[in-house]
């Protein structure tokens, strides 16, 4: 079997496999506030500790992006895809029969975490193994599933929830999740992929060598400040997508009416996923400073969306912007990452970066739970959601800012090196010619 070309033949049905993942993906995360719920209704625990199950889940997720490119740099995409399928839908189908609360937290929030995100981190990767100067489009193609997911599935399995009760529910998630090893196979090993292999097992590359590769990238002071604005950013977003449903029947919606709004905030996150990763196909265009205006929009929208709550039309406004720009970095992180530390680091880097967005999610949403338990509204943590936001925002324009200092310094660098070598050629002369001259005045 001859390996995938970048940007055309077989890489274009890895990208229809990427997308499929991303639909099964995008309602188990964005989704995330009905599962919640049916947690809430079926063991009728407070808040705050029905809240920590889906952050775990979310945490491992994203933070499971160092397993996942330990599995691809040892083996391939394929397998990844394949082992976190396997894993995602064991968790969601026993987490269906447990009848204690305390067991969801190993089965759903651990076991179908870590296998869901083995499935998208390598939904992302591959993506970048196989496009290069189409590497934004196709990945905003992909990621466009993610939205899709929460549009078409969101009402679907809350008709099944209703009809099959909560065993039935995710019984029959878990045999959409198997779905993900199908996608799995069409992860052919691509050239970019193999040349990576042939590189590390070159360097025989071992896990002090991956340690190594981890501590340069922590080194990298424009890599951090990006990190930072993921980690500030799924602080919120989580926190949004997980108690937006809870808010929205708390002001007089029905379940159906929530649905309704995830399934408008999908489709927002359909168009504006692949309209953003167009957009940055343009090598004219900064990543991160479009990553800045609309995590600045989205901030300042959630700030404002407390005072109108009570509104369905206001719903309806927040679920577009939600689902509209809440997902757009996963556009465009595979050039982000390439960007800032090369193509050998690529899956190092989304590794590391993974860990900083787990570590958000993992925070958010219980935030959420904190700041009601204690007397707060759901109003209090949609504001304090939005300025973490823009706080993430303004982080990643200052990894633009260090990028074009160390950029500035390089070329100063350079310039002074061309200088001095220029001005010890002339040196040179003029002292030959001082030479030749005494010479000829003392022969005289």
């Amino acid at each position: 079997m001859s390996p995938t070309s970048p940007d055309k033949g077989w890489a274009w049905f890895v990208l229809v496999g990427s997308f499929g993942e991303h639909i099964i993906m995008g309602y188990c995360a964005y989704a995330s506030g009905m599962i919640h719920i049916a947690f809430l209704e079926n063991f009728y625990a407070d808040l705050l500790t029905t809240t920590w199950i889906s952050a775990l889940f979310l945490a491992f997720m994203s933070g499971s992006g160092p397993i996942a490119s330990t599995i691809i740099n040892r083996f391939s995409c394929r397998v990844a895809m394949i082992l976190g399928s396997l894993m995602l839908s064991t968790g969601l189908v026993l987490t269906g029969f447990v009848e204690d609360i305390k067991w969801t937290y190993l089965t759903f929030g651990i076991l179908s975490g870590i296998g869901l995100g083995l499935c998208y981190n390598t939904g992302l990767i591959v993506i970048a193994f196989n496009f290069e100067q189409k590497r934004n489009m196709a990945c905003g193609i992909a990621v466009s599933g993610g939205g899709i997911g929460p549009f078409i599935l969101t009402p679907v399995f809350q008709l099944i929830y209703e009809k099959y009760n909560y065993s039935g529910f995710f019984l029959l998630l878990g045999g959409l999740a198997l779905q993900n090893c199908v996608f799995g196979a069409t992860f052919r090993p691509s050239k970019t992929e193999l040349a990576m292999k042939i590189a590390n097992s070159n360097r025989k590359e071992r896990l002090c060598d991956s340690v190594s590769s981890y501590m340069e990238i922590v080194r990298s002071g424009s890599m951090l400040c990006v990190c930072l604005g993921f980690f500030l950013a799924n602080i919120s977003t989580y926190l949004l997508y997980i108690h937006y449903p809870e808010f929205c029947l708390h002001t007089k919606s029905s379940k159906m009416e929530v649905s309704i709004f995830l399934s408008i905030a999908g489709m927002s996150g359909c168009f504006t996923r692949v309209l953003f990763g167009m957009a940055n196909n343009s090598h004219n265009i900064d990543e991160l400073i479009m990553l800045f205006g609309v995590n600045s929009l989205l901030g300042l929208g959630t700030i404002i969306f407390p005072l109108f709550s009570s509104y369905t039309t206001a719903k309806v406004m927040f679920a577009s912007l939600l689902g509209g720009y809440s997902g757009c970095c996963w556009a465009v992180v595979n050039t982000i990452v390439i960007n800032i530390l090369g193509h050998e680091k690529l899956a190092h880097g989304v590794g590391y970066l993974m860990v900083y967005v787990g570590v958000g999610t993992l925070i958010g949403p219980p935030l959420a739970g904190f700041i009601i338990n204690y007397g707060g509204t759901y109003g209090d943590s949609f504001t304090v959601a939005g300025i973490f936001l823009i706080m993430g925002a303004f982080s990643c324009l200052c990894s633009t800012m260090c990028k074009r200092a160390v950029d500035n310094k390089a070329d100063i660098d350079d310039i002074e090196l061309t200088v001095t070598a220029e001005e010890n050629r002339k040196t040179i002369l003029a002292n030959n010619r001082i030479e030749e001259n005494d010479s000829f005045l003392l022969k005289k």
